[in-house]
């Protein structure tokens, strides 16, 4: 909290500082008005942005950045050794770590007499943001009482409040507050009363109000006040600056606003005529600035804030730390600590690690109940240190959590720590409820809250895996829709096998994370996927006798498609700076070689090639792990001048709908036009077939 308020004053100060020397007797009203109000908005949010820069390796440059980030330096030998490598399969990155042993390493202790400051502190801070509070209640009251004891006339867009023996008019919200006596004697110039108009019409109020509640919570940051007086006083110059804009006789509107504050009585959280800023407005009434002044200031303003923005918010990063691009992928192996207890080893059987909530050890039969918002410590012990403070139950390492209704002497871990909880990769939403029987691992990830930056504050991830998370489950059934039973059902690294019940069901538990499952059935191939675990699964098998696909035709192309063919309208649209042209050969009447080139705007060349055998089924191999089936069908239509190629993919275990194209070839009857009609549909029913415009080729000729 201190670097936060340090880092949002030094900001305060130098935003206001170019205000100050730039702005501030400049005809810049509408720029000064939003630049102060961003100015603090930025100026709050700016400690959160983090833009990590090398800075060197040199001694100087490590007290620099430890200075800037109030880093404490750590002993990196006090880590485990984490490594990083890349899964092919599921292409994902895992971290591999050693076994912990020892206990968690425990956050520096604080000093003697920090948390009574700290309490101290607190209620200083409380004290005054209650005083505030009180003082702006007691604002909008009064203006509320003037309000309800006022007459009042309704206008189009705002509301006159008529008062006895006020002094000088005045405006809040929708509101201009006038003395009854002079407006009913018409004693009120004009262009005061727009005055205070303008104040309504651009909304000044609600600037009053922005700074007043900034006043309240942060009383304490002396920059506040400055911005909001130079707020108020803006909106002065933009209220004058707008009726001497209008008026024919500005110098009339000077003695009017001379006359019209000298007994000013200044109402709070309002807007309106105050004698103590009557030099300057004077002054700005007759301050003339060019157009390209004008925009040099607001240039330069905008430039040297973005600048000091940029400055404030870069944070050194460790001389030792990988590139930029790895490390946004990468954490370094000191800025890991992953602790973890297993309730079950990798054969699968129950692992004696000992539960313990608020000091009383869990039995293997009891259940484990907690609100994760109640937690305030959580530890990991293994090892010896486990057996010294719970004895031989704790041989296979211990959880020790405490809750905030039983722990009253050690500190919460959210002194330390940012806490994030996850049961089987969710967040719960309420408290968790597991039988320690069900319980397979639970691990503590601790690493910065900003990598290679934050080594204080620290973020921790409570990662609980259960074992009915690690099951795979699901229906096997045969192609026509029926259920298949005594399918079998098993995994690399597992020594049981699951089959199938009488309605295809199945259920395979302690499945490991990178296993490879594998689903056999009589008369059929072996399905091969690797397991996953958020969904109950559909799987498809079929036996080899049965027939995939029945062809109603079997005729033979009359016409030949052999030739150059280059596209004149890809789906209905001209190509644009691309050259898309089909080689075909036509081998009889009973197959047809296609080769596709296509030349694209940045001049490479593209090329495919596809081989249709008419009034065939075949299939496409894929290798196990991919799980999709894909074949394709080739007829030829009934009159023989037209053939179509269906290309069927198809998941076997029901992760994705059915996706089917059909492309359709066809020649004009002058043969000089070749014309491919495509469909496309996902799933099974005919309304999910889709047509896609039309794509035309036309013929090269020879000489071409």
């Amino acid at each position: 909290m201190t670097a936060y308020l340090i880092r949002s004053g030094v900001c305060m100060v130098l935003l206001f500082g170019l205000y100050h020397l730039i702005l501030r007797k400049e005809k810049l009203f509408s720029f000064s008005r939003f630049y102060l109000i961003f100015a603090v908005i930025f100026s709050l949010a700016v400690p959160f942005v983090s833009i990590p820069v090398e800075i060197g390796s040199g001694t100087a440059a490590v007290e620099i950045a430890e200075a800037l980030n109030h880093i404490q330096p750590v002993n990196s030998g006090e880590y485990p050794e984490v490594t990083v490598q890349q899964n092919s399969i599921a292409d994902e990155t895992v971290f591999t770590e050693p076994a912990v042993t020892g206990s968690f390493p425990q956050p520096v202790q604080e000093q003697e007499g920090h948390g009574g400051t700290g309490v101290i502190l607190l209620i200083i801070y409380l004290a005054g943001l209650a005083l505030m509070s009180a003082r702006f209640v007691k604002n909008v009251m009064v203006v509320r009482r003037m309000l309800l004891k006022s007459e009042k006339i309704e206008q189009s867009w705002y509301r006159i409040a008529l008062l006895d023996g006020l002094s000088s008019p005045f405006s809040f919200l929708r509101t201009v507050f006038l003395d009854r006596q002079a407006y009913r004697k018409n004693r009120i110039p004009a262009n005061v009363l727009r005055h205070e108009l303008e104040h309504i019409r651009q909304a000044h109020s609600h600037d009053v109000i922005f700074f007043e509640l900034m006043n309240m919570i942060f009383w304490f940051n002396p920059m506040l006040y400055l911005f909001g007086r130079a707020a108020r006083i803006n909106h002065e110059y933009l209220a004058d600056d707008a009726v001497v804009r209008d008026s024919r006789d500005p110098e009339t509107y000077e003695g009017e606003l001379i006359s019209f504050i000298r007994s000013r009585a200044i109402v709070p959280f309002t807007c309106g005529l105050n004698s103590s800023m009557i030099k300057d407005r004077l002054l700005m009434l007759n301050t003339v600035t060019s157009a390209a002044g004008r925009k040099i200031r607001m240039a330069a303003v905008t430039v040297m804030s973005v600048l000091l923005l940029t400055l404030l918010s870069l944070r050194p990063a460790y001389p030792d730390a990988q590139d930029d691009r790895n490390r946004k992928k990468l954490l370094r192996a000191e800025d890991i600590v992953i602790e973890e207890v297993n309730f079950s080893d990798p054969g699968f059987k129950p692992v004696k690690a000992l539960m313990v909530i608020d000091g009383k050890p869990l039995s293997f039969s009891d259940t484990v109940v907690f609100d994760p918002g109640q937690v305030k410590t959580i530890c990991v012990r293994q090892g010896r240190d486990a057996i010294r403070r719970h004895g031989r139950d704790a041989k296979g390492g211990a959880v020790e959590i405490t809750t905030y209704q039983n722990d009253l002497k050690s500190d919460p871990d959210s002194n330390y720590f940012k806490p994030t909880w996850t049961v089987n990769n969710r967040v719960p939403e309420g408290p968790v409820r597991i039988p320690v029987s069900n319980f397979r691992t639970l691990s503590l990830w601790t690493y910065p809250v900003f990598p290679e930056q934050d080594r204080i504050r620290r973020w921790r991830i409570v990662d609980i895996m259960t074992r009915d998370y690690y099951q795979i489950r699901g229906k096997v059934i045969r192609k026509n829709g029926d259920p298949f039973p005594g399918v079998k059902v098993s995994s690399t690294g597992n020594p049981f096998t699951a089959t199938s019940d009488k309605d295809g069901r199945f259920l395979l538990e302690d499945v490991g994370e990178d296993a490879v499952v594998t689903v056999t059935g009589e008369g059929c191939e072996p399905l091969y996927f690797r397991a996953f675990f958020r969904h109950d699964l559909k799987i498809t098998l079929d036996k080899d006798s049965e027939p995939d696909f029945n062809l109603d035709s079997e005729g033979h192309l009359s016409v030949d498609f052999s030739g150059r063919w280059r596209c004149r309208e890809m789906y209905g649209i001209p190509p644009s700076e691309s050259e898309y042209i089909y080689y075909i050969r036509q081998y009889g009447s009973d197959s047809v070689l296609i080769r596709q080139s296509m030349k694209g705007k940045d001049g490479r060349e593209y090329r495919s090639e596809t081989v249709y055998a008419f009034n065939t089924i075949r299939r496409v191999k894929t290798e196990p792990m991919e799980n999709v089936e894909v074949t394709v069908i080739c007829s030829v239509s009934p009159d023989g001048r037209s053939f179509t190629g269906t290309t069927h993919r198809k998941s076997k275990i029901g992760l994705f709908e059915e996706y089917r194209t059909k492309n359709t070839w066809s020649m004009s009857d002058d043969q000089n036009q070749l014309i491919i009609s495509s469909f496309v549909s996902q799933g099974t029913g005919p309304d999910k077939e889709k047509e896609q415009p039309d794509m035309v080729f036309e013929r090269i000729r020879e000489e071409e």
